[in-house]
């Protein structure tokens, strides 16, 4: 006959799920004891620097107390050096001044206005333009008579060939986008009229 071993037996009150509602947070939770806080609060308790509470300076002076980090050469000021220190060698003395006309300009390209264009120029802008607006650009006719897109968008107007080809590139466009895409691009646009509006 085999020989049935059996554990100790807990009793009831020892169940986790057994116990009452107010002793849970006691069982599972925990707890901070006084050792554990006394531990903690020695360990935060950090001596200040020297430099911190002189009281005994009462003039005003400045405290330069850098934090802990890799020595550098450039990391002291040159003011809070002795005058005998090597690292007053290491570095110049006063610095070197750029001349103002030697920098470089705010802008990569300053570009002169030009007044070469004639009205037989002007006629035979808007003449190409009419004849193939997809042919001749605004860009491409700037390009070919030496003058900026602005002046040829002043000087002459799109077509209104151009403008229906356009419109209908942009509705084919339009017609494969999506509810969310489409939704964005009206909420885009609401906030864009709300800009005039201060809202």
């Amino acid at each position: 006959m085999a020989a049935i071993i059996t554990g100790p037996k807990r009793p009831w009150l020892t169940l986790p799920f057994l116990l009452p509602s107010w002793t849970d947070s006691l069982v599972l939770g925990s707890r901070r004891h006084q050792s554990s806080y006394r531990r903690t609060k020695q360990r935060l308790r950090v001596k200040p620097d020297a430099s911190f509470g002189s009281s005994a300076e009462r003039q005003d002076h400045i405290i330069y107390n850098p934090p802990s980090s890799a020595p550098n050469v450039y990391h002291t000021p040159t003011k809070f050096l002795p005058p005998d220190d090597v690292r007053r060698a290491m570095r110049p003395e006063e610095p070197v001044k750029q001349d103002v006309e030697s920098l470089p300009g705010v802008f990569k390209k300053v570009y002169e206005k030009k007044y070469h264009l004639n009205p037989s120029d002007i006629e035979e802008i808007r003449k190409l333009r009419l004849e193939d607006p997809m042919k001749w650009s605004r860009h491409k006719l700037a390009k070919r008579f030496d003058c900026s897109p602005m002046f040829v968008a002043m000087v002459c107007e799109a077509s209104q060939q151009k403008k229906e080809i356009q419109k209908q590139v942009l509705e084919a466009v339009q017609s494969r986008w999506g509810a969310k895409r489409r939704m964005a691009r009206e909420d885009r646009q609401l906030r864009r009229e709300a800009w005039g509006r201060d809202m």
